[in-house]
C-alpha cells in the first residue's frame, strides 16, 4: 500500500502527517484545503487509524519534558518537540482530527508564549482586531455583521496569536463557529482587542483591566491541567492587557460598529 502524505502550516507551525491508510490524509486534505502546503519540514506525525469512541470527550494534555501527550476518546498522540517526530493513532473523521489539531496547536502556543483564544477576528486597515468571548457574547453576530459589510473575518470562533519581535500578530484560522468557512492563510499584527456586548446602539467604552484579564483567561484555549501551562497563560494574557482592551457595545441592526474600531 502506498504511503499517503499531508502537510499543513496553521498558526506558523509546519505539520506533517504520513500513513498507509488514506482515511486520515484524505479528511486533512478536505477539512484543511487552504492550510495545505508543499514540503517536508515541521513536526512529523506517523498516523493509524482508530475507532471513534465518544469517551472522554474532553481531549487531556500532559507534558514531560519535551514530550506531549494528547489524548480523547477518538485520538491518542505523542510528541516529541526536540527531535519533531510523533504519532497519531485517531478516528478518520473531521470531528475527531479538528480536536486534535485544536488540542495539538493551542499546546505549542502555549509553550512559545502565545494563545488559541475564544473571539472574534477581524480585519481592517491591515490590523485584525478581536473580540473575546464565550459562547452568546456576539462573536459570530459581529463577524456576520462584518463580513456583510464587505469587511473580511479571520474566524467567527477561535483566533490564534503570538508575540514575535516584540509584538502580537494573529494567524489565519481554520477554527470557526456558525459561519463554518475553511479560513485561509496569512497573518497580521494585532491591531486592539475588544470585549463585545450587545446594546441598543453602537458605542465604545473604557473597560478595566482587571475585567479584561479575566475575559481572557475565560476565552483562552488551554486544555492541560498544569501549573506551568495556567501560568504561561497567565503572562500571554496579561502582556495581550498593553493593547489597551476597550469594551464595544454594539447593535444588531448594521456594521457601524466597524467606524469605532480603529
Amino acid at each position: 500500500m502506498a504511503m499517503s502524505r499531508a502537510v499543513l502550516k496553521i498558526a506558523g507551525s509546519g505539520l506533517s502527517f504520513k500513513s498507509d491508510f488514506k482515511g486520515i490524509i484524505s479528511v486533512l486534505g478536505r477539512r484543511y484545503a487552504p492550510f495545505i502546503v508543499s514540503g517536508f519540514g515541521g513536526l512529523q506525525f506517523d498516523c493509524s487509524e482508530g475507532p471513534a469512541r465518544l469517551s472522554p470527550f474532553r481531549p487531556e494534555v500532559k507534558w514531560a519534558g519535551s514530550r506531549l501527550e494528547l489524548a480523547r476518546g477518538d485520538f491518542r498522540a505523542a510528541l516529541d518537540t526536540r527531535s519533531g517526530r510523533g504519532t497519531l493513532t485517531a478516528a478518520p473523521n473531521e470531528q475527531c482530527l479538528d480536536a486534535f489539531l485544536r488540542s495539538l496547536i493551542s499546546s505549542l502556543l502555549i509553550r512559545d508564549g502565545g494563545l488559541m483564544l475564544h473571539s472574534a477576528g477581524i480585519l481592517k486597515s491591515g490590523k485584525a482586531w478581536l473580540f473575546p468571548g464565550k459562547s452568546g457574547a456576539g462573536k459570530s453576530t459581529l463577524s456576520k455583521l462584518a463580513a456583510a459589510a464587505g469587511a473580511e473575518v479571520i474566524s467567527d470562533e477561535i483566533n490564534m496569536l503570538r508575540f514575535e519581535r516584540g509584538r502580537w500578530r494573529v494567524y489565519g484560522s481554520p477554527f470557526w463557529g456558525e459561519m463554518r468557512s475553511g479560513g485561509r492563510q496569512g497573518s497580521w499584527p494585532l491591531g486592539g482587542v475588544f470585549l463585545p456586548k450587545k446594546a441598543a446602539r453602537h458605542r465604545v467604552a473604557p473597560c478595566g483591566k482587571a475585567e479584561a484579564f479575566r475575559v481572557l483567561l475565560r476565552c483562552a484555549v488551554n486544555f492541560s491541567r498544569e501549573n506551568r501551562e495556567a501560568a504561561a497563560v497567565m503572562s500571554s494574557a496579561a502582556r495581550l492587557l498593553a493593547a489597551e482592551p476597550h469594551r464595544l457595545e454594539f447593535s444588531k441592526k448594521d456594521a457601524g460598529f466597524l467606524e469605532l474600531v480603529g
